[in-house]
């Protein structure tokens, strides 16, 4: 082999090389996002959450979803925020000016016609009744009341809190679809391996669209009580930066208003963080944060059977 044979081959090499650490860092920095990877270290994992106040000092949320400045957030009495400012583990948020309509949510049966769609989703889409799927991002998420830990790679306890949903649905009348695909390990390609899992799902036309995830914050935060029962508490969350953010968010609310109704107390509110979260996929996808790490998986289930009433009776029977 000559010497400029040799300098091609080493040349070819080189580029190569190039071109697979560009195409891993593009990966990596427009990823959609995580929430902090789940640790073994269960005070360091408690201690991974953002506390937001409004300008008066008072606490209105506090979660381990990554915040950012523009991030929105609708409490639990449908006061809407936006943050402001953030430093370190502490956030700012103001009181955002809302359109008259956006005052009084009107709780109304789900149907195409109650649902804006951008010119990438087809009406067609929510015209097979009665049919949602549900599956979890974040597979390793656990409750430590339970396990012990709050991450079990493979086998998390979310799995049975999608199925208690499942069931309850099912009950009513609603064919599901619960996903158990794996997508581990929590880390920041965890919506990439779960975005596949929700491509194939929507094959099937789904009425709406679930993952399930519990969140990471203080006990108090996502504890309360319905009907005299000790229940967790749902948060929703929502993706700012996907074409869907209309109808994701429209759909996000008539939910709450619905589970407000039924039962009120049990959701904390509506989180738009940015990113997508796959919800670009489909105009009513929603992420479900069912309590935190300290809750149990009794409380979880619990609450998401009170979740399912609300989005029964938004769904239909």
């Amino acid at each position: 082999m000559d010497t400029i044979t040799k300098r091609y081959i080493w040349l070819f090499f080189a580029v190569l090389m190039a071109l697979m650490v560009g195409a891993y860092v593009i990966n990596t920095t427009y990823s959609p996002q995580r929430k902090p990877q789940p640790s073994n270290d269960l005070n360091s994992h408690r201690a991974s959450y953002v506390t937001i106040r409004d300008t008066e000092g008072k606490v209105i949320l506090e979660t381990g979803i990554p915040v950012y400045e523009q991030d929105e957030y609708i409490s639990e009495n449908n006061l809407h925020y936006v943050i402001i400012s953030i430093s370190g583990s502490n956030a700012v948020a103001r009181k955002k000016d809302m359109e008259k309509s956006e005052l009084n949510p009107v709780s109304q049966k789900l149907s195409a016609a109650s649902i804006s769609y951008p010119h990438t989703v087809e009406a067609q889409a929510l015209l097979n009744p009665h049919h949602v799927v549900i599956y979890h991002t974040h597979t390793d998420e656990s409750y430590v009341p339970d396990s012990s830990r709050p991450d079990k790679p493979g086998d998390g306890d979310i799995f049975q809190v999608g199925a208690a949903l499942a069931d309850s649905l099912s009950k009513a009348g609603i064919s599901v679809h619960h996903s158990y695909n794996p997508h581990d390990p929590h880390d920041i390609n965890a919506y990439h391996r779960s975005r596949r899992t929700l491509t194939q799902l929507l094959q099937e036309r789904p009425d709406a669209a679930f993952d399930i995830h519990r969140d990471s914050a203080p006990l108090g935060s996502y504890s309360t009580t319905v009907n005299g029962v000790d229940t967790a508490r749902v948060m929703i969350v929502i993706g700012r930066s996907n074409p869907n953010m209309s109808p994701n968010l429209n759909f996000a609310r008539i939910i709450k208003d619905a589970a407000d109704d039924l039962h009120p107390g049990l959701m904390r509110g509506i989180y738009m963080g940015r990113g997508d979260y796959n919800q670009d996929l489909y105009p009513t996808s929603l992420i479900f944060e069912v309590g935190t790490e300290s809750n149990s998986l009794d409380a979880a289930q619990k609450a998401v059977r009170c979740l399912a009433d609300a989005i029964i009776a938004v769904v239909g029977t």
